[in-house]
Protein backbone atom coordinates (compact mmCIF):
# COMPACT_ATOMS: atom_id res chain seq x y z
CA UNK A 1 0.00 0.00 0.00
CA UNK A 2 1.47 3.38 -0.99
CA UNK A 3 1.92 6.32 1.36
CA UNK A 4 -0.60 8.22 -0.76
CA UNK A 5 -3.36 5.68 -0.10
CA UNK A 6 -2.43 5.62 3.59
CA UNK A 7 -2.80 9.39 3.74
CA UNK A 8 -6.24 9.01 2.19
CA UNK A 9 -7.11 6.37 4.77
CA UNK A 10 -6.03 8.73 7.54
CA UNK A 11 -8.31 11.41 6.14
CA UNK A 12 -11.23 8.96 5.96
CA UNK A 13 -10.73 8.06 9.62
CA UNK A 14 -10.33 11.70 10.68
CA UNK A 15 -13.44 12.85 8.82
CA UNK A 16 -15.37 9.91 10.26
CA UNK A 17 -14.33 10.89 13.80
CA UNK A 18 -15.41 14.48 13.25
CA UNK A 19 -18.75 13.37 11.81
CA UNK A 20 -19.52 11.00 14.68
CA UNK A 21 -18.48 13.61 17.26
CA UNK A 22 -20.82 16.15 15.67
CA UNK A 23 -23.64 13.63 15.69
CA UNK A 24 -23.03 12.80 19.37
CA UNK A 25 -23.07 16.51 20.23
CA UNK A 26 -26.39 16.91 18.38
CA UNK A 27 -27.94 13.90 20.13
CA UNK A 28 -26.76 15.17 23.51
CA UNK A 29 -28.28 18.58 22.75
CA UNK A 30 -31.61 16.94 21.91
CA UNK A 31 -31.67 14.80 25.04
CA UNK A 32 -30.72 17.71 27.31
CA UNK A 33 -33.75 19.62 25.96
CA UNK A 34 -36.30 16.82 26.12
CA UNK A 35 -38.12 18.72 28.90
CA UNK A 36 -37.81 22.14 27.26
CA UNK A 37 -41.26 23.46 26.35
CA UNK A 38 -41.78 23.61 22.59
CA UNK A 39 -38.24 22.40 21.77
CA UNK A 40 -37.79 20.91 18.30
CA UNK A 41 -35.53 17.97 17.55
CA UNK A 42 -32.32 18.66 15.60
CA UNK A 43 -30.82 16.22 13.10
CA UNK A 44 -27.25 16.27 11.78
CA UNK A 45 -26.97 15.53 8.05
CA UNK A 46 -23.79 14.42 6.30
CA UNK A 47 -22.42 14.21 2.78
CA UNK A 48 -20.24 11.49 1.30
CA UNK A 49 -16.83 12.58 0.02
CA UNK A 50 -15.77 10.29 -2.79
CA UNK A 51 -12.53 11.40 -4.47
CA UNK A 52 -13.33 15.03 -3.68
CA UNK A 53 -10.91 17.93 -4.13
CA UNK A 54 -10.26 19.13 -0.59
CA UNK A 55 -7.41 21.58 -1.07
CA UNK A 56 -4.44 22.26 -3.28
CA UNK A 57 -1.57 19.87 -2.64
CA UNK A 58 1.33 21.33 -0.67
CA UNK A 59 4.75 21.01 -2.22
CA UNK A 60 6.49 17.96 -0.82
CA UNK A 61 3.34 16.60 0.84
CA UNK A 62 3.44 13.43 -1.31
CA UNK A 63 -0.29 13.42 -2.02
CA UNK A 64 -2.45 13.89 -5.06
CA UNK A 65 -3.75 17.45 -5.16
CA UNK A 66 -5.52 17.13 -1.83
CA UNK A 67 -8.00 14.49 -3.00
CA UNK A 68 -9.55 12.12 -0.48
CA UNK A 69 -12.74 10.28 0.47
CA UNK A 70 -14.71 10.33 3.73
CA UNK A 71 -17.65 12.34 5.05
CA UNK A 72 -18.49 15.87 6.16
CA UNK A 73 -21.34 17.70 7.87
CA UNK A 74 -23.67 19.22 5.26
CA UNK A 75 -26.31 20.73 7.55
CA UNK A 76 -28.18 20.48 10.82
CA UNK A 77 -31.91 20.36 10.24
CA UNK A 78 -34.54 21.20 12.85
CA UNK A 79 -37.64 19.02 12.62
CA UNK A 80 -40.84 20.87 13.49
CA UNK A 81 -43.18 17.94 14.08
CA UNK A 82 -45.90 18.52 16.66
CA UNK A 83 -44.98 17.78 20.26
CA UNK A 84 -47.41 16.31 22.75
CA UNK A 85 -49.78 18.81 24.37
CA UNK A 86 -50.17 18.67 28.14
CA UNK A 87 -52.77 20.54 30.16
CA UNK A 88 -51.64 23.15 32.69
CA UNK A 89 -53.20 24.90 35.68
CA UNK A 90 -51.81 28.32 34.79
CA UNK A 91 -54.17 30.61 32.89
CA UNK A 92 -51.54 32.14 30.60
CA UNK A 93 -49.97 28.87 29.44
CA UNK A 94 -50.75 28.33 25.76
CA UNK A 95 -49.95 25.59 23.26
CA UNK A 96 -50.08 25.68 19.47
CA UNK A 97 -51.70 22.63 17.90
CA UNK A 98 -50.57 22.75 14.28
CA UNK A 99 -48.34 25.17 12.40
CA UNK A 100 -47.32 28.59 13.63
CA UNK A 101 -45.18 30.47 16.13
CA UNK A 102 -45.75 33.05 18.83
CA UNK A 103 -44.15 36.37 17.95
CA UNK A 104 -42.20 38.23 20.64
CA UNK A 105 -40.21 41.47 20.65
CA UNK A 106 -36.49 41.07 21.35
CA UNK A 107 -34.43 43.61 23.36
CA UNK A 108 -32.93 45.00 20.12
CA UNK A 109 -36.41 45.73 18.76
CA UNK A 110 -36.38 42.82 16.30
CA UNK A 111 -38.95 40.03 16.41
CA UNK A 112 -38.31 36.52 17.61
CA UNK A 113 -40.51 33.45 17.15
CA UNK A 114 -41.13 30.58 19.55
CA UNK A 115 -43.32 27.55 20.20
CA UNK A 116 -42.86 27.99 23.96
CA UNK A 117 -46.22 29.22 25.27
CA UNK A 118 -45.29 29.45 28.96
CA UNK A 119 -46.07 33.16 29.25
CA UNK A 120 -46.17 35.23 32.42
CA UNK A 121 -47.74 38.57 33.36
CA UNK A 122 -45.28 41.36 34.11
CA UNK A 123 -45.77 44.24 36.54
CA UNK A 124 -47.54 46.31 33.86
CA UNK A 125 -50.10 43.64 33.02
CA UNK A 126 -48.41 42.54 29.78
CA UNK A 127 -47.64 38.98 28.67
CA UNK A 128 -43.96 38.09 28.40
CA UNK A 129 -41.76 35.04 28.00
CA UNK A 130 -39.75 33.74 30.95
CA UNK A 131 -36.90 36.00 29.76
CA UNK A 132 -39.11 39.09 29.69
CA UNK A 133 -39.73 39.36 25.92
CA UNK A 134 -43.12 40.88 25.14
CA UNK A 135 -45.71 38.76 23.36
CA UNK A 136 -46.99 40.42 20.18
CA UNK A 137 -49.50 41.83 19.51
CA UNK A 138 -49.04 43.51 22.85
CA UNK A 139 -52.00 44.05 25.20
CA UNK A 140 -52.46 45.06 28.83
CA UNK A 141 -54.64 43.23 31.32
CA UNK A 142 -56.87 45.65 33.26
CA UNK A 143 -56.12 45.70 37.01
CA UNK A 144 -59.71 44.78 37.89
CA UNK A 145 -59.78 41.64 35.73
CA UNK A 146 -61.18 38.63 37.58
CA UNK A 147 -61.54 35.92 34.93
CA UNK A 148 -59.51 35.46 31.73
CA UNK A 149 -59.99 32.96 28.92
CA UNK A 150 -57.94 32.36 25.75
CA UNK A 151 -59.98 30.77 22.97
CA UNK A 152 -58.73 28.52 20.17
CA UNK A 153 -59.17 31.36 17.63
CA UNK A 154 -56.81 33.62 19.59
CA UNK A 155 -59.43 35.84 21.18
CA UNK A 156 -58.64 36.83 24.77
CA UNK A 157 -61.78 37.34 26.84
CA UNK A 158 -61.77 39.06 30.23
CA UNK A 159 -64.45 39.55 32.87
CA UNK A 160 -63.87 42.63 34.98
CA UNK A 161 -64.91 43.14 38.57
CA UNK A 162 -68.61 43.90 38.84
CA UNK A 163 -69.42 42.62 35.34
CA UNK A 164 -71.37 39.46 34.52
CA UNK A 165 -70.33 38.81 30.92
CA UNK A 166 -66.75 38.71 29.60
CA UNK A 167 -65.62 41.17 26.92
CA UNK A 168 -63.00 40.95 24.17
CA UNK A 169 -59.62 42.21 25.36
CA UNK A 170 -57.33 41.27 22.44
CA UNK A 171 -56.88 38.88 19.53
CA UNK A 172 -53.63 36.95 19.37
CA UNK A 173 -52.07 36.02 16.04
CA UNK A 174 -49.62 33.33 15.00
CA UNK A 175 -46.70 33.69 12.60
CA UNK A 176 -46.30 31.19 9.78
CA UNK A 177 -43.32 30.76 7.45
CA UNK A 178 -43.00 29.29 3.98
CA UNK A 179 -40.07 27.21 5.27
CA UNK A 180 -39.83 26.99 9.05
CA UNK A 181 -36.73 24.80 8.65
CA UNK A 182 -34.91 27.90 7.38
CA UNK A 183 -35.34 29.79 10.66
CA UNK A 184 -32.19 30.68 12.56
CA UNK A 185 -31.98 29.44 16.16
CA UNK A 186 -31.31 32.48 18.37
CA UNK A 187 -31.08 30.67 21.73
CA UNK A 188 -33.54 30.91 24.65
CA UNK A 189 -35.98 28.77 22.63
CA UNK A 190 -36.33 31.55 20.03
CA UNK A 191 -35.88 31.75 16.27
CA UNK A 192 -35.24 34.61 13.87
CA UNK A 193 -36.42 34.88 10.30
CA UNK A 194 -33.93 34.45 7.46
CA UNK A 195 -33.98 34.64 3.69
CA UNK A 196 -34.36 30.84 3.68
CA UNK A 197 -37.42 30.91 5.97
CA UNK A 198 -39.17 33.73 4.14
CA UNK A 199 -41.05 36.58 5.80
CA UNK A 200 -43.61 35.73 8.49
CA UNK A 201 -47.31 35.84 7.69
CA UNK A 202 -49.51 36.87 10.62
CA UNK A 203 -52.82 35.02 10.81
CA UNK A 204 -55.51 34.31 13.36
CA UNK A 205 -55.25 30.86 14.94
CA UNK A 206 -57.49 28.32 13.26
CA UNK A 207 -57.36 29.90 9.79
CA UNK A 208 -56.31 27.58 6.91
CA UNK A 209 -52.70 26.49 7.31
CA UNK A 210 -52.41 27.84 10.86
CA UNK A 211 -52.79 25.86 14.09
CA UNK A 212 -55.23 26.39 16.93
CA UNK A 213 -54.43 27.82 20.33
CA UNK A 214 -55.07 25.69 23.40
CA UNK A 215 -55.33 27.59 26.67
CA UNK A 216 -54.17 26.12 29.99
CA UNK A 217 -51.77 23.88 28.03
CA UNK A 218 -48.12 23.56 26.95
CA UNK A 219 -46.46 21.77 24.04
CA UNK A 220 -43.76 19.35 25.08
CA UNK A 221 -40.58 18.85 23.05
CA UNK A 222 -40.80 16.41 20.14
CA UNK A 223 -37.65 14.54 21.22
CA UNK A 224 -38.10 10.76 21.29
CA UNK A 225 -35.73 9.72 24.07
CA UNK A 226 -35.73 6.01 23.17
CA UNK A 227 -34.75 6.77 19.56
CA UNK A 228 -32.09 9.24 20.70
CA UNK A 229 -30.57 6.56 22.95
CA UNK A 230 -30.50 4.02 20.11
CA UNK A 231 -28.83 6.57 17.82
CA UNK A 232 -26.33 7.51 20.54
CA UNK A 233 -25.26 3.89 21.07
CA UNK A 234 -24.75 3.29 17.34
CA UNK A 235 -22.87 6.60 17.02
CA UNK A 236 -20.55 5.70 19.92
CA UNK A 237 -19.80 2.35 18.28
CA UNK A 238 -19.02 4.05 14.97
CA UNK A 239 -16.79 6.54 16.81
CA UNK A 240 -14.84 3.66 18.39
CA UNK A 241 -14.38 2.01 14.99
CA UNK A 242 -13.04 5.28 13.55
CA UNK A 243 -10.53 5.53 16.41
CA UNK A 244 -9.26 2.02 15.67
CA UNK A 245 -9.05 2.87 11.97
CA UNK A 246 -7.07 6.02 12.72
CA UNK A 247 -4.67 4.16 15.01
CA UNK A 248 -4.15 1.36 12.49
CA UNK A 249 -3.58 3.84 9.64
CA UNK A 250 -1.05 5.76 11.71
CA UNK A 251 0.83 2.55 12.58
CA UNK A 252 0.88 1.43 8.93
CA UNK A 253 2.08 4.85 7.81
CA UNK A 254 4.88 4.72 10.38
CA UNK A 255 5.94 1.27 9.11
CA UNK A 256 5.86 2.47 5.50
CA UNK A 257 8.10 5.45 6.37
CA UNK A 258 10.54 3.17 8.17
CA UNK A 259 10.75 0.88 5.13
CA UNK A 260 11.35 3.82 2.80
CA UNK A 261 14.03 5.35 5.03
CA UNK A 262 15.63 1.94 5.42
Amino acid sequence: MSSISLNVLLHVARSGLQAQQTKMDTLAHNMSNMNTTGFKHVRAEFQELLDVQLADATAGSNRESGRAAGTRLSATQRLFEQGAVEMSDYEWDMAIEGDGFFQVRMPDGAFGYTRDGSFRMDGQGRLTTADGYLLMPEFTLPPDAEDVMVNSDGTVMVRRRGEVDPTLLATLTLSRFVSAEGLDAAGENLFRETVASGAPVQSAPGTPGVGNLIGHALERSNVDLSQEMVDLISTQRAYTIMIHLLQTSDEMLGMANQLRSG
